[in-house]
């Protein structure tokens, strides 16, 4: 589970990357260019335009503080409770279900991204194996 978790990671903090730069190319067009990663910082914080991203960024959040607090596995090896409901949260909102507010803009940039796309799929393809025996990622 733990080497699964180390493959998924770089693939969600790749696809958070990829849709962040399009909603701020988004965000640009409509109200001027973000000047700096502060201003963008605070943006991805605060603005609207980015409130949909902050579903993902929690999500990505969570695990990380579940891996760091070692509560990946129980005493069996089985992956935690938590860990499979945040996975099978992760698999919901990539799979443009369950949450529209998410759903809309991610969809619209999946299908107008090149980059966004592949990272959808290759998020899809880990998540879609995540927590299956003999599968290392």
């Amino acid at each position: 589970m733990t080497t699964q978790l180390e493959t998924l990671r770089p693939a969600l903090l790749h696809l958070h990357k990829t849709l962040l730069d399009a909603q701020r190319v988004r965000y640009e067009r409509e109200y001027g260019r973000v000047e700096s990663r502060g201003e963008l910082l605070d943006l991805v914080l605060r603005d609207a335009s980015f409130e949909w991203l902050r579903v993902l960024s929690a999500l990505i959040a969570r695990l990380d503080e579940l891996a760091a607090a070692d509560r990946v596995n129980d005493e069996n090896g089985d992956p935690g409770a938590e860990v499979r409901g945040v996975i099978e949260k992760l698999r919901t909102l990539v799979r443009f279900e369950g949450n529209s507010g998410f759903t809309d803009p991610y969809r619209e940039i999946i299908e107008a991204v090149p980059d966004a796309l592949v990272a959808h799929v290759q998020l899809s393809r880990l998540l879609a194996a995540f927590g299956a025996p003999g599968r290392a990622g």
